[in-house]
């Protein structure tokens, strides 16, 4: 090649500056502002499953010491909280996985934040449902588990939305809607497999024997939020809204001087499906539909032209399944 060879340098706006360069001073050079790519690896699930067993037994044998050294119920539960957003972060670093991958953050939509309310509700009644259930077929299991949590909370509200409600939507979101849904993304191809094996492990994560039901439905509907838009502000949001709304309902209720009733009769959870037979699916279809609808560029319609018996299916199929549910608990009569 000549070594007088001449380029050309831009500038002055639209202008072409044309200089003479030599060759020498330019060969063996990198182009500017490239830089050279990092070698980063997926998170493999089996790799992510023995950090979440590890971390669970580390957990459950130093859950308490806190609260032994310092008498502070809320402070161990900062700490408690706190492993799993370092502990999570720490492993992705040594594994040598992008964080931005791992733990997707992108501006959120409006319209997604309003289906990601409208969810709250829906997880909320739906919880509701599985608790009057739960008082009909375990009421034992129930009262023992209440009584356990008994005393547990902050007599603050504002303490007890930070620790309850934002610190586990920070820090269990970086865990499970992070770090394990990476893993399950690797392992599984179908969306409905991720679905519910991150429903699982969010499910075993709350340990209770009986109502692993809840956080487990809970835990399937966040790893589809995260699916659809890869983007974990969105289940921190629903995470911290979720949470919030308990605690709120329960500074509530604590006002109140009736005993708590851990029974349920046939009649009230016969009831309670027909009660919530109809708003239910009707929301969780609003919520997912705002958010499929934040996320794609065609802005899908309520109920899609040529998708008329699927979305309508969607809709009408649990709602029937409850409302009949719901009828054979009246006629049960126990």
């Amino acid at each position: 090649m000549d070594n007088n060879c001449r380029t050309y340098v831009y500038g002055n706006g639209n202008r072409f500056v044309h200089e003479w360069v030599p060759y020498e001073s330019i060969s063996g050079t990198a182009p500017r502002g490239l830089k050279k790519p990092r070698n980063r690896r997926e998170l493999k699930l089996w790799q992510c499953l023995i950090f979440f067993i590890c971390l669970m037994v580390v957990w459950i044998l130093t859950n308490g010491w806190v609260y032994l050294l310092t008498g502070s119920m809320d402070l161990d539960s900062f700490v408690m909280e706190f492993e799993f957003l370092a502990a999570s972060g720490l492993f992705v670093l040594f594994m040598r996985a992008d964080p931005r991958e791992v733990f997707p953050l992108r501006k959120p939509h409006i319209s997604a934040i309003f289906g990601v309310l409208i969810l709250v509700v829906a997880g909320y009644l739906a919880a509701d449902v599985v608790t009057v259930l739960e008082m009909f077929f375990v009421p034992d299991a129930l009262q023992r588990i209440d009584e356990g949590l008994a005393g547990a909370s902050s007599s603050s509200l504002p303490v007890e939305l930070f620790l309850t409600a934002f610190m586990p939507a920070v820090c269990e979101e970086a865990l499970h809607r992070g770090v394990m849904v990476s893993g399950l993304r690797t392992s599984f191809r179908k969306r409905w497999q991720i679905i519910l094996a991150g429903g699982a492990l969010f499910g075993v994560f709350h340990i209770y024997p009986v109502r692993w039901w809840i956080p487990g439905i809970l835990g399937a509907l966040m790893t589809w939020v995260i699916l659809e838009t890869d983007n974990i502000f969105y289940t921190s949001l629903l995470h911290f809204a979720y949470n919030g709304l308990l605690v709120v309902v329960s500074f509530l209720a604590s006002d109140s001087t009736e005993q708590a009733s851990y029974t349920a009769s046939s009649q009230m959870v016969g009831i309670s499906l027909l009660f919530y037979g109809i708003p239910l699916p009707i929301l969780i279809y609003t919520g997912c539909w705002l958010i499929r609808r934040s996320v794609t560029w065609n802005k899908p319609a309520f109920i899609e032209p040529g998708l008329e018996e699927k979305r309508l299916a969607q809709i009408l199929v649990p709602t029937g399944v409850i409302l009949l549910t719901g009828i054979l608990f009246l006629l049960i009569r126990v």
